[in-house]
C-alpha cells in the first residue's frame, strides 16, 4: 500500500492536459453528435472511446476538477477489475478458492508492480483522455474475460445472465483502442477452445457482437487517415515492412523486457505467482493437471497476447510501441505472468507443495522486492507528492483564473509565467526535469506552441504567451 498511496493520492492535484481542452472545445464547435461523426470521418474509429472523450469529458463542461474524480475512479476501477478476473478465474475455470480480500491483495500487488515500472505512468493514470483511452478498454477485457468464465463455468442459473453483461464490456475492449482490439482476439480463441459445449452458443454470441462492432470501428474512414499520418509512405522501411514484421516487432520485444526496472517486475510477478501456486492451502485449491494440449494452448495464448501489441505498432507506426501504449502492455504482462507462475506452482505434486523456503531466503527475497520498488517510480511518486503537486495545483488554478479574466475583459493578449516546481516527472511530465516523455504540460516560451494555441481556443483568448519573467499570484 505504500507504494500505491502515492500514485493514488496524485489524483487530488491532477490537471487538464492537451487533448482534454482539444476534444472539449471540438464538442463547443461541432456539437456532441457532430463531434462523434467529425472525428469517425477524419481521425479514429474508436466510437466508444471517443464519445466518453468528448461528450463525457468534464473539462467540456468547465468543470475543470473533473478530471481529478475520473482519474481516481478509474484508478481504483483498475484495481477492482484485477481483483475480479483474478478470483472468477480461481472460482470457476480452475475451480479453486479466492475471497474477495485474497483476490485484492493480490491485485493490488500487481497493480503496485505496474505503477512501479510503468514506462509513462502519466499517459496512463493521469492524462484523462489517455486514461480513457488505454484504461477503459484494458477495464473491458478483464471484466469480460471474468464475466465469461462466469458464463462459462460458473452457477448454471447465471450464466446466460453473464454472457450477456459480458458483451458490454467486450464492446470497449474490441472498439476503445487498437491495442485492446488485438489482445482481446487470443483471450477469445482460449475462450473457444476451453469453454465446455453448453458454453459454445455464448461463444458465438460474442463473437457475432464482437464482428459487428469491429466492422463497424474499421469502416471509419478516419482509421486509414490515422494510419497514413502514423506510417507515411515516405519512411524508408513502408513499402517493405510486412517482410520485416515480426523480426522487428521481437526486436521491440526483446528492447522492452531487458529494461531493468521491467524484466525484473515481470520477474517478481512470475515469482510472486509461482509461490502463491505453491502454497499448502487445502484441497479447495487444488487444480487438475493440464493436459500437454492445454498447456499449448495456454502457453501460446500468453505469447499471442503479449505479442500482438509489438506486431501492432511495427506495422502501425514502423516502429516500437508508443510509450502510452508500452503503460498497458505491461500491465497485461505482468497479470498473465503472474496467472501464469500460479498455473505451474499448483501443478505442483503435493509433496512438494509442502515445501517452504527458509527464513533466510524469505528475507532476501523480501529484500529484493523492498529494492525494486526503491528503484521505480513509487519513490518519485512520494517526492512529487510531497514537493511539487500542491504547488503545481496552485499554480495551475492561478493559470486558469487568469486566462478566465482575459477573456471576460476582452483582452487580445496574456502573457503567464511557466510553472516553478522544484521536481516533476510522474504527475507533471515537464521537459525540464525528463528527456524520456512524450508530452511536455507546460506552455511553451513566447506565444507559439501547441498548448499555448489550446489555451487560446479553449479559453477564447486571442494570444497566449509564456514568459519566465512575469509573476502570477496562486490562487
Amino acid at each position: 500500500m505504500l507504494v500505491l498511496a502515492p500514485f493514488l493520492l496524485l489524483t487530488a492535484f491532477n490537471q487538464p492536459f492537451f487533448d482534454d481542452f482539444r476534444n472539449a472545445y471540438w464538442m463547443r464547435e461541432h456539437g456532441t453528435w457532430g463531434t462523434q461523426l467529425w472525428l469517425f470521418q477524419t481521425w479514429t474509429g474508436r466510437f466508444t472511446t471517443t464519445f466518453i472523450m468528448t461528450a463525457l469529458n468534464p473539462v467540456a463542461y468547465g468543470w475543470l476538477a473533473g478530471v481529478k474524480a475520473v482519474a481516481a475512479a478509474l484508478f481504483v476501477a483498475q484495481w477492482a477489475s484485477l481483483a475480479h478476473l483474478l478470483r472468477a478465474l480461481l472460482h470457476t475455470a480452475l475451480r479453486g478458492s479466492c475471497s474477495w480480500s485474497r483476490a485484492g491483495w493480490l491485485a493490488a500487488l500487481l497493480l503496485g508492480l505496474f505503477c512501479n515500472a510503468a514506462p509513462a505512468p502519466f499517459s496512463f493514470l493521469y492524462w484523462f483522455c489517455g486514461a480513457v483511452a488505454y484504461q477503459i478498454p484494458l477495464i473491458g477485457l478483464l471484466n469480460f474475460t471474468a464475466l465469461a468464465l462466469r458464463a462459462g463455468w460458473g452457477p448454471e442459473p447465471a450464466r446466460w445472465r453473464n454472457a450477456a453483461l459480458a458483451c458490454f464490456p467486450l464492446l470497449f475492449a474490441l472498439t476503445g483502442n487498437e491495442l485492446t482490439l488485438v489482445q482481446t482476439a487470443p483471450v477469445l480463441a482460449l475462450l473457444g477452445i476451453a469453454l465446455p459445449p453448453a458454453g459454445r452458443p455464448k461463444w458465438a454470441l460474442w463473437l457475432a457482437m464482437g464482428a459487428v462492432a469491429v466492422a463497424i470501428a474499421a469502416a471509419a474512414p478516419g482509421n486509414w487517415a490515422r494510419a497514413a499520418a502514423m506510417a507515411p509512405p515516405a519512411d524508408p522501411l513502408h513499402a517493405y515492412r510486412w517482410l520485416v514484421l515480426v523480426p522487428r516487432a521481437l526486436y521491440s520485444m526483446a528492447l522492452f523486457l531487458l529494461k531493468p526496472l521491467i524484466g525484473v517486475s515481470v520477474l517478481a510477478a512470475a515469482a510472486s505467482g509461482l509461490w502463491a501456486g505453491r502454497q499448502p492451502a487445502g484441497a479447495e485449491f487444488d487444480v487438475k493437471p493440464l493436459t500437454r494440449r492445454q498447456w499449448w494452448a495456454v502457453l501460446l495464448g500468453f505469447g499471442a497476447l503479449n505479442f500482438a501489441g509489438f506486431l501492432l505498432f511495427r506495422y502501425l507506426v514502423v516502429g516500437p510501441p508508443l510509450l502510452r501504449a508500452q503503460n498497458e502492455m505491461l500491465l497485461v504482462l505482468l497479470l498473465s505472468t503472474a496467472v501464469l507462475g500460479w498455473l505451474l506452482g499448483r501443478q505442483r505434486p503435493r509433496r512438494t507443495m509442502l515445501f517452504s523456503p527458509p527464513p533466510k531466503l524469505s528475507f532476501l527475497a523480501l529484500l529484493w522486492l523492498a529494492g525494486l520498488l526503491g528503484a521505480g517510480h513509487a519513490p518519485e511518486a512520494w517526492r512529487e507528492l510531497l514537493t511539487s503537486a500542491a504547488p503545481f495545483n496552485a499554480q495551475m488554478q492561478a493559470r486558469f483564473a487568469a486566462l478566465r479574466a482575459a477573456h471576460q475583459e476582452k483582452r487580445p493578449r496574456i502573457t503567464l509565467p511557466p510553472l516553478r516546481l522544484p521536481y516533476g516527472r510522474v504527475l507533471i511530465p515537464l521537459r525540464q526535469f525528463s528527456t524520456d516523455i512524450e508530452f511536455d504540460i507546460d506552455l511553451t516560451p513566447g506565444c507559439e506552441g501547441n498548448i499555448n494555441g489550446v489555451m487560446e481556443r479553449y479559453f477564447e483568448v486571442p494570444d497566449v504567451c509564456c514568459d519566465k519573467g512575469v509573476e502570477l499570484k496562486e490562487q
